[in-house]
Order: structure tokens, then sequence, then C-alpha cells
């Protein structure tokens, strides 16, 4: 996993350093439906593990979430900052909360993304990353869909949590 970890930071770190170079005064003018703003209520189903010190079975968490967050454009890319909370009781790492960095490619009204950032609350604060897709289906409402995962190796137990989730959000563009 670990693995995995370092590919989706290097990968996130030369977009993104690509990206301070795409935007130019010869970029359009014109905002892509996805930059500013936005909220969001989230539904989706966490797995989750831990062994070590405390072991668990693998087992599924229906679970609640929000997310609030803040688009831009940058050339023909969407970045943008995600604050979000996910309330999986029944989880290992029981709710979070956290914030990511997400990366999108627009096209047209679809924006398949890619999202790299912390989250935490019990055990511990750990990385948290992401592949999802978004699409608007009116000018302010966009449904999503995502996976999201995160590991934690925190007083001698592993902690494991992959989240499959669907969402709906305001965008106040």
């Amino acid at each position: 996993m670990f693995k995995i970890t370092q590919l989706i930071l290097t990968a996130s770190l030369v977009l993104l350093s690509h990206l301070s170079f795409a935007q130019t005064a010869d970029s359009p003018s014109s905002v892509s439906q996805f930059a500013g703003p936005y909220i969001g209520l989230k539904f989706g189903v966490n797995h989750s593990s831990a062994s070590g010190t405390t072991d668990r079975a693998a087992h599924n968490t229906v679970f609640p979430g929000v997310t609030a967050g803040y688009n831009f454009d940058v050339g023909r890319a969407v970045l943008g900052a995600e604050a979000f909370g996910d309330f999986h009781h029944g989880s290992v790492t029981s709710k979070d909360a956290g914030v990511d960095l997400r990366f999108g490619m627009p096209f047209d009204s679809l924006m398949p993304f890619i999202r790299l950032g912390f989250t935490g609350d019990d055990p511990d604060t750990r990385v948290h990353w992401g592949l999802g897709v978004e699409y608007k289906l009116t000018r302010h409402i966009s449904a999503v869909g995502e996976w999201t995962a995160d590991t934690s190796r925190h007083d001698g137990t592993r902690r494991r949590n992959d989240s499959f989730t669907l969402a709906a959000q305001y965008h106040f563009n």
C-alpha cells in the first residue's frame, strides 16, 4: 500500500507542477462550470478492517457525509480544495474528517478527478486518496461518485478504510 501512496503523491506533484505553467495570459477567459464554491451531501459504504493488537474482521458500514470546497480553473484543468466529514461510526476508525486537494479534467459536463490529502479523528491523522467522477446535472447541481482510501498504523494495529460514495453537490456559481 505504501507504494501506491508514493505513486499517487508523485503523480499529484508532477501534475500540479505542470499546471502552474499551463495558465497563461492567452488562457480562455471563460470559467468552467466546475469552478467556484460548493457544498454537498453524500452517502456511501465504508469497507474497513483492523489487524494487529486490535483485530476486527473486514466489514461494511453505510454512512452519511458532508463536503464543502472551492475549485479553480487552471488552464484546461480544475484544481480544488475540499473539506469533508464521513460519519461511518461502525468503521475501524470511527468517523473521519479531512481536507483533500482535487485535480480534475472537465469534458463538457463530466469531470474525472483524483484527490489527495489528509484525514483523521480516531486513531490518528493519515494520508487520504481517491478517484472519482463528477457530472453537472444543471448549472448549480452535480452528482459525484468516488472511491477513497486511507491506511493507519497506530499502537500496533493496521487499519484500512475503503469508501464508495455517491454525492449531490450545490455549486454557488
